[in-house]
Parts: C-alpha cells; structure tokens; sequence
C-alpha cells in the first residue's frame, strides 16, 4: 500500500464522524458530490449510510482534506475493490458485527423520523444478566469532562432539542479541531492521530454509535472508532488480512502492592511518608503504562489498539503474523529482563498470547475469555522462567548501607536509593503540576526537548512535558488533565495538600481534617468489584435479541465505564464526603479532601483518612456505585481496618487486604470491619443505630462506660453464651436508665438486645458497640 499504518488507522478513527455531524441536522442537506460518497440501494434507488457524506464534509471542510485519501474514507460502505477502503470496510464490520445491523436505515425518508438523532447511549451496564434486579440507564448527551450518572428515568427530548444538543457540543469539539495546527497539516502521521485520539475521547464518548430505529444502543461512538482503527490497525499486515485472525495479549504486572508499601518507616522516613506513597503508586501505574506501549511499539500500533489498561495490567489486540508469537516471546523476555534489573524480584509481569477468529474476536466468547485467562494464571506461576540464570540467584551486595525510605542498598548512609529519587520525581511532578503531558521515548527521539522533569526505567525514558513536540516516528503520550495529546488518564490521584501544596501526613490528617468525631485513628478502605472475570466472561449474553448479545464492543465500553467510575468519579465522591463532616475543610486544605486515595484504578482502589470518615465512605462509594451501574448484578465488596497514624502503613494495608478477603466470602457485596462481615444492604441500618446511640451519648441520656461494660460482657461470646448475659445486661441497663428520660431509651436497648436471634446478629451488635465507643471517644482506650 502506498498509504502507512498510521494513515490507515487514523481514517478508520475518523470513518463514521459522519455520525456526529449529521446529528446536528433535523433535515439532511448533503450536496450531490458529498450524497455520492453512500452507497446506492439496489432496490430503492436511493442512497444509505448517508452520514458516509458527512464523514466526506468533514474531512474537506475542517481538515483540509479533500482528496483520494478522503474519498477512500468516506466511500468505506462501497463494495469499491480498493485495497485502503478494504481495510476500513472490514474492520468496520467486525467492530459492529454484534452490535449494528441497522445503518442500511440511514437514508433520507427514514431521516426524517429524526430517531437516530433522540435516541440516546444506553448503558452496557444495564445489558449484564445474572438474573438480578437491574434498570434501563441512559447516558445524557455530554463530554467526558461533564459526563454524569446514567439516568433510569431519562425522558427523550424533542427532535428539535436532541438536534440542539448534537450542535452545542458538535461546536465545541470543531472549535477545538480548528484551533489544532496540527489537524490541519495535508500530511497525515502520528502527531495528528495523538490529537484526534484525545478530542474524540472528550467529546464522542455519550454518543451512540448507531441509533436508527430507536435501538438501544450502549457502545458510544468513541468505542466504535476506537475499536475500528484496532482492528483496520491489525489488518494492515497481508498475513492478517488474508486469514482475517488476530491475536489477544493480555499483561499481568506482578508485585504492586509489596512494592507500593514497602517502605521503611522509621523516624527518618516518616516526613515524607505519605509523599513516598503517592509516588509509589503513580510509579507503577507508569510501569504498566510503559510496558504496554512496548508491545504496541513492536508492531507500530497506535494506542486504539489498547482494549483496557489499568495500573495493574493490560490488554492489547495484536495482528496475526507469521512471527506475532516469537516477536512477543522475545520483546517479553527482553522487558522482563530489564525490569529485574531495576527491580529484581519486586516488580515483573506476565502475560497470555491467545488466537481468535474474526468471528471469535467480533463475540468475544466467553471460553476464548477463559482461556486468556487460564494462560495468564498458568504464567503466573513460573513468572521468572524467560530469565532465570546464575546472577538471578546471587545477587552481591557491595554496601551495608540501606536507603532510609525503603531499605534497599545504597552507597552511602543516608542518601535515598535510585529508585526512591525516581519515585520522588514522579511525586513531585504530580504535586507540582495539574496539566501535562507524559512521553514514553523508546529511541532517544526526544533527547533535547525542554522537560518538567524525566526518569529512566533502562528500556524507555518518562518525560514529564508541558507543551507538545511532534516527531515523524511512532511515539506514545499520555495526557493528564487538559493537556490534549494520547490517551487520556483519568487519575484519581486525590490528597490531601496544605496551601503551600505539600502533602499533609497521616496524623494532620487524622487530627486536623475532622473535628469532634472520637477517636483520631486511621482508617484504610480497601474494595473492589465481585465477580469481574464473571462480568466480562459471562454477563453478557451470547442469544437472545439483539442488544443483549456479546462483543468485544461492548466489553471495551464496559471496561472503560468501569475504570471510569474508579479513576474519576471517585474524587467526586471524596470531595463530597469530605464536605459533609467538615464544611470548613478549605481552610486547612487547598483541595478540599480530608481523603488519601493511594491507589484507585481499573476495579479497586486503596484510600486512606479519619477513621469515621472512612467508614462513611465506603457507604457512600457503594451508594454511587450501585447507582452508576443500576444494576444488583454489578456489586462491590470492601475491608476497613483502623489504626493509629503512627503504625506501619503497610501492615494495615495488608489487614484491610484480609478484611476484604472476608467480605469476598460468600455473598459478597459487604463491607467488612473489626472482623465483623456486614452486607452492604445492612450497612446503612448498622450505621444509623450506631449515630443513635453516639446521639444518645452527646445529650448525656447514656453513658461512654455503660456501652462499654454491655460490650465487654459479649464481645468474645457466641450466641448460645450469650443468652446466659441478658439478665446481666438488662441490669446494666435498668441500673444507668432508671430516670425519666432514659425509659425511652431504655426500651429500644432492651429492644436491641432481645432482637439478637443467632451469632451474626450478636457479632453486629457488638461492632454497633465498638464503633459507638470509637466515635465518641477522647482517651487513648483500646475497644
């Protein structure tokens, strides 16, 4: 082909814009050349895919491309024999196998019903069927930055309305494509795919990707396009074109949370504890980053080729070549090399290389999930195997000097290893600095280019940058923020900072950020979603009508609302949360979070804070959530565990670790603390007769040592032992309730107490007990 990769793969990015502009109109106006691009109906003598010829406007009005490269984009539906709109045409069909059979409407009588421009996304979420509860959830028109909730009672607008909607962000999103100096170059390479990529993350991602005849459709248009450059990606190679089958990697980055919290925590390390965290976590995030767009170097794939990433691994569609599984055997081997290298056993990953069908990839079936799965599961347990040798087993130590933050060898007493002064840049950077950018430079491409601050992981240098550079050759950025170029990372990298920027430590946070609320104790919230493996491999169903059908589609749109809730409206909540126990929050923080989020992304998240800020906080989180999802087959199960600000962060993650691993027993969908496994249809009842009786205490109607001797008497007894306790504690409670305001009271304790009918209930009063003595308390008395 005379036509790059790139090229291809930024047309099949752009194929159906048409889609977008054409909604911006209630009655079609397509010019006679602009109508010839559709192709002809053979029956009825009419034109379809008409937003083929809006695709073609686009092009020639706003990117300056009015040629055979743009005739071969906008023609992709004509059975024309041209190898480029080959491409196009069957990457297209394979993205939308499942998902659309219903473009052939989308001629000018059957405009004019206007559905294609009311309808609007419906929420895969809602299409996971595991025999629960769940709602039709509707996505309002919007950008990713203002994109809310799904709506169950979402009301359709007017043809009229809907039209003015398409427009208002239609405009928005064309003044940005005009402002770009890049989108406007004749030449079509990297840097323009870069810029395109992001805008049409920010501005296609509630846009259906087909609405004719009022058809529910939950893949945004955002997904589509995406998902269409992948595969047009893929089969630019002739070996996979021809045999029209792929491959599916799947990275698996082993180690994270050791590595997070391994850090020393003693009287020198404690000042930039909390600093030490946050970098930590973002570091490995950077890792995944760097590896996967390795794999995609390998093959010179853009980032459309990336189906899901996450800060713990990954997975990339692959073409089918005749060498696709040597080239990644060798570019795995050559990685995990380096990564022992900087790391040594700390931090690899592992990986899983699997074949599918056109078929089989356009229906991602559940047993080709599996087996990816199974493959990465059976790496797993020989993830050193490509690079056992006699130095992995003998490492010498040249010093016996540690470094003060994480304990590794070092030079000289005192001095921060090489690793802890990365970490450190990558702190900083992030405090520092709201909107930039982030260059992975595999080739030295970018040597003398002004940057915030870089690091070196030996197979590619992290350049910290705040304004573009382009460059002809295959390069991989990363945005955050507003900073406009590759893919666009939503982290919710929430902390809280002082005004002078610096992140405050665990105990300001605990004494400082919540006033009045009992004990100043830490509290570590680990949770994550049940079921995931299930969700993807099995919630969406393979018969049955239409829109409940599987495809990869859809997985990716699934994938990236669930990673969307984790690393975005995450912060939101926190912020909320924050707020609601401390309206003043904004004089002591420049952020306004009284929250840690140390790690969130993908299904699961890490936050710490207050320790009765943190057990809200997780009722909230699986409020929104369930909200988020509509949908009692989407669940999410967490662990608290409490400790003092001074105590080793790691440990109590590691207990959070096993609090949660108790909530997964069973039914899951709990919230597990103290020990004590509650469901979070429960949670909400617990916490409300814990504020009852934290109310009682505050107006003196009770008192802190009354709970306390009714607690002591049962905490260690099962239910059997404790029926032989109630005269006892029906004794406290006539003896501390015996005045006229008490009797009130005292009858609902009484009630309390003669309701508990079996161990789970008597563990769940206990827990009310300890946590009523936690939030009112003021001394340093354990419970």
């Amino acid at each position: 082909m005379k036509y790059s990769l790139v090229e291809v793969a930024y047309a099949a990015l752009l194929h159906d814009i048409g889609k977008f502009y054409q909604r911006i109109y209630t009655v079609s106006n397509l010019n006679v050349t602009e109508i010839d691009t559709a192709p002809l109906d053979k029956y009825g003598n009419y034109h379809t895919h008409l937003h083929s010829g809006y695709t073609s406007r686009f092009f020639s009005k706003y990117l300056n491309q009015n040629n055979e490269y743009e005739l071969l984009t906008s023609e992709h539906h004509k059975k024309n024999s041209d190898e480029f709109s080959k491409i196009i045409r069957d990457a297209d069909h394979i993205a939308s196998a499942i998902d659309r059979s219903d473009e052939h409407y989308d001629f000018e009588n059957n405009n004019k019903k206007g559905q294609f421009i009311i309808s609007r996304l419906h929420s895969v979420m809602s299409e996971v069927d595991f025999g629960t509860d769940r709602n039709d959830m509707t996505f309002p028109l919007s950008t990713l930055k203002d994109m809310t909730f799904p709506q169950a009672d979402y009301s359709e607008k007017t043809l009229q309305e809907s039209s003015d909607e398409y427009k208002y962000l239609f405009e928005k999103f064309i003044k940005e494509v005009e402002n770009s100096s890049v989108l406007k170059k004749k030449i079509i390479d990297i840097n323009n795919y870069h810029k395109m990529y992001n805008l049409l993350n920010q501005y296609c991602v509630t846009i259906p990707a087909s609405t004719f005849e009022g058809k529910n459709s939950s893949v945004s248009l955002f997904d589509h396009l995406k998902l269409t450059s992948a595969i047009a990606s893929c089969l630019y190679y002739d070996e996979c074109q021809n045999s029209k089958e792929f491959y599916m990697l799947e990275l698996d980055i082993s180690g994270i949370q050791n590595f997070i919290y391994q850090i020393t925590e003693g009287v020198s390390g404690k000042e930039g504890l909390t600093k030490a965290l946050r970098g930590r976590s973002i570091f490995v995030g950077l890792i995944t980053n760097a590896i996967t767009y390795a794999f995609l170097k390998l093959f010179g794939l853009t980032e459309s080729n990336i189906l899901f990433n996450t800060g713990g691994g990954a997975v990339i569609l692959l073409p089918y070549t005749d060498n696709t599984e040597e080239k990644v055997d060798n570019e795995a081997k050559k990685l995990q090399k380096k990564l022992f290298d900087l790391f040594k056993t700390e931090i690899t990953f592992v990986y899983g290389l699997i074949k599918l069908t056109e078929t089989e990839l356009a229906t991602y079936q559940s047993d080709k999930a599996l087996e990816l799965k199974q493959e990465v599961g059976r790496n797993k347990m020989r993830k050193f195997y490509n690079i056992i040798d006699e130095d992995f087993f003998f490492q010498k130590i040249n010093s016996n000097n540690e470094c003060y933050l994480c304990g590794r060898p070092v030079e000289h007493k005192g001095e921060k290893c090489h690793l802890c002064k990365m970490i450190e840049i990558v702190s900083d950077v992030y405090i520092r600095n709201n909107n930039f950018g982030i260059l992975y430079d595999y080739d030295k491409l970018f040597d003398k280019i002004s940057v915030i601050d870089q690091i070196d992981l030996g197979f590619v240098k992290i350049k910290f940058v705040n304004e573009f550079y382009s460059s002809n050759n295959i390069y991989y950025i990363d945005s955050i923020n507003s900073f406009g170029f590759g893919n666009q990372k939503l982290l919710a990298s929430l902390v809280p900072k002082d005004k002078f920027s610096k992140v405050l430590n665990f105990e300001s946070i605990v004494n400082n950020l919540i006033q009045d609320k009992g004990d100043s104790k830490l509290g570590i919230l680990k949770m994550d979603v049940d079921n995931l493996g299930g969700i993807f491999a099995f919630g969406l169903k393979q018969e049955g009508k239409l829109g409940a059908k599987r495809s990869i589609s859809k997985y990716v749109t699934l994938s990236r609302l669930i990673e969307l809730f984790f690393g975005h409206y995450l912060v939101e909540i926190c912020r909320d949360v924050s707020l609601e126990f401390n309206s003043n929050i904004h004089q002591y923080v420049e952020n306004q979070t009284m929250f840690y989020i140390n790690y969130a992304g993908g299904d699961d998240l890490v936050i710490m804070g207050p320790a009765y800020g943190i057990v809200y906080l997780a009722k909230e989180i699986n409020k929104r959530f369930e909200n988020y999802t509509g949908n009692k087959g989407i669940t999410i199960s967490g662990g608290i565990h409490i400790q003092g600000p001074k105590s080793p962060i790691r440990f109590g993650v590691g207990e959070a670790e096993k609090q949660l691993e108790y909530s997964k027993q069973g039914k899951k969908h709990a919230i597990t603390l103290m020990n004590t496994t509650i469901s979070f249809e429960k949670y909400d009842t617990i916490l409300n007769k814990v504020e009852d009786y934290v109310h009682f205490i505050q107006q003196g109607k009770i008192s802190r040592t009354m709970i306390y001797n009714i607690m002591s008497n049962i905490r260690d007894k099962d239910y059997k032992q404790f029926i032989y306790f109630i005269p006892r504690i029906q004794y406290i409670l006539f003896r501390n309730l015996n005045n006229k305001d008490s009797q009130e009271i005292f009858i609902q304790m009484k009630k309390d107490i003669n309701d508990i009918s079996n161990d789970r209930d008597l563990q769940e009063y206990i827990l009310i007990l300890k946590l009523t003595i936690m939030f009112t308390r003021n001394t340093e008395r354990e419970v």
